[in-house]
């Protein structure tokens, strides 16, 4: 396979990923006038995100081992066209119901594309250009929930907030056809006579340490990333914001892991994944601690805030790629599954951590949700480094030449 074929299939199995976290925002900007035409209160409305990342966790899991069973390539068409049939009833839906069934089959059909990606880039590209190419993956899928608001709002604000949906439709389509066209099947011993769901792959993924360890980490990460994104407008309540800059105190986080992701691909030639992961690990419980004490002492400015928020996305997007790149290098044989389950607590993460986040600011306030998440991340950094990755973290190559033949 040539180096203009890897990345051809690199940014194909991209953009499959892509449309899962772009599809999970897209409607944000319009989510009160879905309630009014929809006849659904606020609570049903919020519900039709919490299931999608529900329903987006058990389909990971469910992708993974059919991907090691039967293959990458008819696997990820089979979700893809699945997502397109969800989102055509999204389009289409007579009422609150249906709307949300539709929502309920996007996400189980495009929850496959962010485990196939991870896994076709660990079939097609050596452990020395593999965190490479898991970087520009990462950094295709988080422009998602960037552009997901942003297109939304120009469509909802041009036209009505169901032809958002329309957008998915065609995006979804397109996909499909690049995807039938360009990826060839990447599973190299031909798929085996287990059966897809058999838990034997599972334990042969939660027996590993390392896997286990990484597991905890994605869990925990999510977890806050999605406590952020629910609680940062409760947190700037107290600064007397307008509405339209409250939307803007968003920016720091998502431009952080962005730019994360930018500086980690500039550093594989000088640092190992598994140093990657276990620095970002522990920097990032200290950053939700230092958040924490600071607004237990209300000491807590504006600034700093931004300069929190910006140092987790970025500590977040460091340390993403390298991830994916461990978690593919464990495993050959049961690979998807493993990135199936990684993917499924991750997903976990993120819908367990507005609820539980909630229950303990309704208890005990805002500082004490921040040291319960601060506790989260430090007990799964301390996992991360008491782990030993060995072969399946790849050594830093000096002068790495791998940045030349992926996008930059």
């Amino acid at each position: 396979m040539t180096d203009r074929q890897r990345v051809r299939i690199l940014l194909a199995v991209s953009a499959a990923a892509f449309l899962g976290p772009f599809t999970q925002t897209v409607y944000a900007p319009s989510l009160v006038e879905i309630g009014a035409d929809l006849h659904a209160s606020t609570l049903m409305v919020n519900l039709t995100i919490s299931v999608y990342s529900i329903v987006f966790a058990l389909g990971s899991f469910a992708w993974g081992p059919l991907a090691d069973s039967r293959g990458r390539r008819v696997v990820l068409l089979a979700g893809l066209a699945l997502y397109v049939g969800g989102t055509l009833l999204c389009l289409l839906a007579p009422g609150y119901a249906a709307f949300l069934a539709g929502r309920v089959v996007q996400a189980c059909g495009i929850s496959s594309g962010s485990v196939i990606a991870a896994t076709v880039i660990g079939d097609v590209y050596a452990p020395a250009e593999r965190q490479h190419a898991m970087s520009v993956n990462q950094l295709v899928v988080y422009l998602g929930p960037v552009l997901g608001p942003v297109v939304g709002g120009l469509v909802a604000g041009r036209l009505h907030w169901p032809w958002a949906f329309g957008v998915l439709v065609a995006a979804g389509v397109a996909v499909l056809l690049v995807v039938r066209v360009v990826l060839p099947e990447t599973l190299r011993h031909g798929g085996d006579n287990a059966p897809a769901l058999s838990l034997e792959r599972v334990r042969n993924v939660v027996r590993e340490p390392a896997a286990r360890a990484l597991l905890l980490l994605g869990f925990g990460q999510f977890y806050g990333y999605y406590v952020f994104l629910v609680f940062l407008p409760l947190l700037v309540e107290r600064f007397g914001l307008s509405t339209a800059q409250k939307g803007l105190v968003f920016v720091p986080l998502t431009a952080g892991i962005l730019g994360g992701i930018t500086f980690a691909r500039r550093r594989l030639g000088h640092w190992a994944s598994d140093r990657i992961i276990r620095v970002s690990a522990w920097a990032l419980a200290a950053t939700v601690l230092a958040l924490a004490l600071l607004l237990a002492g209300a000491a807590l400015s504006l600034s700093l805030l931004v300069a929190a928020l910006t140092l987790y996305g970025a500590l977040l997007g460091a340390s993403l790629p390298a991830q994916s790149t461990l978690m593919v290098s464990l495993f050959s044989a049961d690979r998807a599954t493993a990135m199936g389950l990684y993917n499924f607590t991750r997903f976990l993460g993120a819908a367990a951590g507005p609820l539980a986040g909630a229950v303990v600011a309704a208890a005990a306030g805002d500082a004490a949700m921040l040291f319960s998440l601060a506790l989260l991340l430090l007990v799964a950094a301390r996992a991360v480094g008491r782990s030993r990755f060995g072969a399946a973290a790849p050594a830093p190559v000096a002068g790495s030449s791998a940045g030349g033949r992926l996008p930059h």
